[in-house]
Parts: C-alpha cells; structure tokens; sequence
C-alpha cells in the first residue's frame, strides 16, 4: 500500500472546498479543531461523512483526522446510563436465547413460539419498556445479542455495549478499532463466557462477556477497504469469518487502482484466535492495464462473503455466499455461484479448521 499523504494536505485536497465555506449547514474547520479526533474518525467511518468519505483510504482518513483534532477522548456514556450493579452472569446452558445472526447452526433465523415465549395475538399488545441510544452515532446497524436477561451489541462509533434486558442500563462497554455491523456471538470459554465480533476495519475480536476485557484480537484481513460484516459462526472450538470489503465503491475515483480485495473466509481457534486456515474466493489480482486516464487496472477480485456462514457439521461442509466481482476477469466463485464446488472444497477447509489436515489454504475455492 502506498503511504497516506499528510493530513493538511488530504485536508485540502478532500475536504476544504466544502469546510472552508460560509454556512450554517457545514462546520468550518475552526469548529472542527475544537473537536477530539476520535469523534472526526467517527464520523468518516460510519456517520454523517460516510457518503462523502467512502471513497478515501481509511489512512487517509485517520491522517486528517488526527491533523484536524484535538488528541481529547471522546466522551463515552454518562454515568447516569449505568446499572447501580454492573455485573454480568451468564448460564454454560441458557433458557432462552438469540446468539449471533441466527438462534440455530442452521442459519434459518427462526424463533419458536416456545423459545419467544411469545405467541402471534400477544403480538398486538406488545408496548416500549425502554429505548436506548447511541451517542454521536447517526445510524445503527449491529444486531443485538439476547441471552437471558442480558443484551449485547455493537454500534458506528465501536462500542460493544452490554446491557441488562429488563432495563436497558449499561454494565461495561468495550471500544472497538471500528465500527461494529456484525452480530455478537457468545461462546463458553475458560470457565466463563467470550464475545467474538469483527469489526468494519478487518480486525476481530475476543472480549470477556462478564466484564467487557480484551481476551484477543486478530487482523483477519490487513486491505484497507476491508468491512467485517457478516456474523461469524462457531463450531467445536473454532470461528468462521467471513470477510468482505466496499472497495468498488473507491472506483468513482479515476485515480485509483481497482480493485485488489479479495473476499475469503478464516478460521481461528476460539481459545487464543490463533489462525487454523484462511480462504480466498478468488486468485490473487494481477495488473491488466491501464484506464483512459492512466490508472493501472487489477483482477480478477472482489467476491465478498457478506452474510454468516452455515456449518452442516454431519456432512462437514461450510456453505457460504458470495458479492459480485470487482474487476474483470468475472471468476465462477461470484455471486454466490457454483454450490457444488463450494460443498467439495468447503469440506476440504472444513476438515482443516478441525485438524483433520494440517495444510494452510491461501488461494484456492471454498
């Protein structure tokens, strides 16, 4: 990757057409430098800036960022949002349940009437017991996390948020490198329980779910348009991730050269995320020339898994679904195309994530 210019210089180039304006409607840079760096971050990443800033390079975003803020903290939830007793406790076996993207290993997302203890003419009845929201987050996008009593879930700004199911207090929050889209899985772990979740900036993570601390944290995936957002999924001691990107988006720049991601699945071990296996979806991009203005074209690439795995462990298989290419060559494994051969060579991984073979696998199918 080529080195992020100066922060005054993406300032000038991104940024100062609109913030050097007179308006009400847009903040001057004066007002910006009042403001904790971390907050200006934010907003680029996942809030009111997105649209405008998905196309600049998340160094590049950090570098104004830092240029143009103060190095204050941002202000995280008042003391007034927590439980007078932070505690968190969770059951090895819960009575009820929605863990990560789906309830179940086989990724329907249905919930019985038995497990909701909710029937369909209770329905109308139902009324608000207490909202919660996110601070200086102008969208919320995570899934939350319901075992028991306790509620976990992620937010825009990368605060993991633990909360109590009846009332909405807060018992510990963890910040995240970026922002969280992903449901939050939670798995026995050492006596105690662990969350794993990536984050939109290729990192993920396991955090203890009774008090909110760093376990581990790996980088699944180091291509800076890469976004964790599919759910990860467990089985017998290990975790799935899926990994996708936006980097197509960075093609409305006529300067940059698209596209080199590659959409793959890794697997980790739950105790210590110490990497088993780590797929591609397509083979490594290569140079095919050049567009009208001069900027060097890669492929093939692309081919995000956005959505959860599902495991059929009695077949020993890991079905996933893919995005489109980025790049020509259009590849067989796009668009989520071809189940026969992600079946053969999902077994294939599938068996290595459980030890079974001990090769690493860095350019073939799943």
């Amino acid at each position: 990757m080529f080195a992020a210019p100066p922060g005054e210089a993406v300032y000038q180039k991104r940024c100062a057409a609109c913030h050097e304006q007179v308006t009400a409607r847009i903040p001057p840079r004066e007002a910006l430098q009042k403001m904790p760096a971390a907050r200006i971050l934010r907003a680029l990443d996942a809030g009111a800036m997105m649209a405008i800033a998905f196309t600049i390079p998340r160094d590049e975003r950090i570098a104004v960022a830092s240029w143009l803020g103060t190095n204050a903290q941002a202000a995280g939830p008042p003391a007034a949002a927590f439980c007078a007793d932070r505690s968190v406790k969770l059951a090895d076996t819960a009575k009820s349940a929605w863990n990560g993207w789906s309830p179940g290993s086989n990724n329907a997302r249905f919930q019985t009437g038995a497990a909701a203890g909710l029937s369909v003419d209770q329905v109308r009845g139902l009324k608000l017991r207490w909202a919660f929201g996110f601070d200086g987050d102008v969208t919320a996008f995570a899934a939350p996390t319901v075992i028991d009593g306790q509620v976990f879930v992620g937010s825009a700004a990368g605060l993991i948020h633990a909360l109590r199911a009846d009332s909405g207090c807060l018992q510990w929050v963890f910040q995240a490198n970026g922002p969280v889209r992903s449901a939050i899985v939670e798995v026995p772990l050492g006596g105690q329980h662990a969350l794993l979740f990536g984050d939109m900036t290729g990192w993920f993570y396991a955090v203890r779910a009774e008090t909110g601390t760093l376990l581990w944290k790996v980088q699944v995936e180091t291509h800076d348009s890469t976004r964790l957002t599919g759910a990860p999924v467990v089985y017998n001691g290990t975790v799935y991730v899926p990994v996708s990107s936006w980097e197509e988006t960075r093609a409305t720049d006529p300067e940059y050269p698209c596209c080199t991601f590659r959409g793959s699945v890794v697997a980790l071990r739950i105790r210590d995320g110490m990497r088993l296996w780590k797929t591609y979806m397509t083979s490594e991009p290569k140079q095919t020339g050049k567009t009208a203005h001069g900027t060097t074209r890669f492929g093939p690439s692309g081919v995000g898994i956005w959505s959860a795995p599902t495991i059929d462990p009695k077949r020993g298989v890991l079905y996933v679904t893919t995005g489109d290419n980025y790049s020509p060559p259009a590849t067989d494994t796009s668009d989520a195309c071809h189940r026969h051969e992600r079946r053969r060579h999902g077994a294939r991984s599938f068996q290595r994530a459980q030890g079974l073979v001990q090769t690493d696998d860095d350019g073939g199918h799943l």
